[in-house]
């Protein structure tokens, strides 16, 4: 018996071996290929991400939990990431030194940034080319209503100076009007509890924290599911790209006109606190990166040649200039920066690399009068 068993033993050994070489070459292979273009929008990376980061609050819908450390992570990046006893990202907020500007970074996780080291983020790169205390109060999902709150919250503790706030051309025009649903679903919870994320096993977080053929595996399985039509985020999705085709005027002027009033509110409240304001605008990566526009439109029943990519862009910044606020444009100098192949946006996540930070600080830096070109 001990030789079939054996023959039987070493055949299985080897389709086992074979298999197992060939998912890693597919795993090389898999690193190696341009993603989709619509990667991002589908890999949905925050799944990977680990619980007990946010606790309920009546006012916020959620806040970062007072001294969270633990790494976050999904394909593409591995970070540490520390909330202070404010639920700030970093390790504290100390007094500012005679003379030193503060500045409240807010926003949503745009500024929060937890795909890049706190170094990294483009709130730490401000900090030393201005030698303000640039303080990182982004908070992943938040509107321009509950970013005032965070404001009001941190204003006198912090003793600020000026407010930058982040603002996302992506969804923030939608989300701020899903926020009183939420505000309302949040308010049959007690306030503290830990928010829960979706419930992924193990082994599928750990896939999606180190697997780029799982992504890619991913991303198919939801294309597949969205276009069956039965998934439920494929309205909201849809309508948040319809606002950068030519077909999508009515429906952004309509966002945009909806968002003027809580953008004022903030503007007052900072005027009336004696501090600044300038709001920096962040397109999405498909608006940077156009190789990724027929990708991202199709897979949404969206026809590529219908779009308009700076129409948001260019409506915001409007309708802010004339409500008096300063804002500053990022999208001109990440385009640049993109053309000679630098990924400006991570290809499963769609927010800033490490470069894409580097070169938002630079340009915010130039809006407030420092030289942009400076190192």
């Amino acid at each position: 018996m001990r030789g079939p068993l054996k023959t039987w033993l070493g055949r299985v050994g080897l389709i086992v071996g074979g298999v197992l070489v060939g998912l890693v070459v597919a795993e090389g292979a898999a690193r190696m290929m341009e993603p989709a273009g619509h990667s991002d929008l589908l890999f949905n990376s925050s799944d990977a991400h680990p619980q007990g980061m946010y606790l309920t609050d009546p006012e916020l819908v959620m806040v970062p939990a007072p001294g969270f450390s633990q790494d976050v992570g999904a394909v593409g990046y591995q970070v540490p990431v520390r909330f202070d006893a404010q639920g700030l990202r970093g390790s504290g907020v100390g007094p500012k030194a005679e003379g030193q500007k503060r500045l409240l970074a807010l926003g949503d996780s745009f500024t929060m940034a937890v795909q890049v080291r706190e170094e990294d983020t483009f709130v730490a790169h401000l900090a030393e080319r201005t030698g303000w205390s640039v303080v990182n109060a982004g908070v992943d999902g938040y509107t321009t209503q509950q970013s005032m709150v965070r404001y009001r919250r941190l204003d006198g503790p912090l003793d600020v100076d000026g407010v930058l706030l982040t603002f996302f051309l992506g969804n923030d025009l939608h989300e701020q009007f899903m926020l009183d649903g939420r505000l309302r679903a949040g308010a049959e919870i007690p306030a503290g509890s830990p928010v829960s994320r979706s419930q992924v096993s193990a082994a599928q977080r750990f896939f999606m924290r180190s697997s780029f053929l799982y992504a890619r595996y991913l991303v198919w399985q939801r294309q597949k599911w969205l276009q069956t039509g039965q998934d439920p985020l494929r309205e909201r999705w849809k309508d948040e790209l319809s606002i950068f085709t030519n077909q999508g005027h009515a429906r952004l002027t309509q966002l945009v006109d909806q968002m003027r009033p809580p953008v004022q509110a903030l503007r007052d409240e900072v005027r009336r606190r004696g501090d600044n304001l300038m709001v920096a605008v962040a397109a999405p990566a498909f608006v940077v990166h156009p190789e990724r526009v027929a990708s991202t439109f199709e897979v949404m029943g969206l026809d590529p040649a219908s779009a308009e990519l700076d129409g948001p862009g260019q409506a915001v910044m409007l309708m802010m200039r004339r409500a008096g606020i300063r804002v500053c444009d990022l999208t001109p100098s990440l385009r640049a920066a993109a053309e000679d192949g630098t990924a400006m946006h991570f290809a499963y996540d769609g927010h800033w690399t490490p470069a894409g930070h580097a070169v938002v600080a630079r340009t915010i830096a130039g809006c407030y009068g420092y030289r942009p070109d400076a190192p």
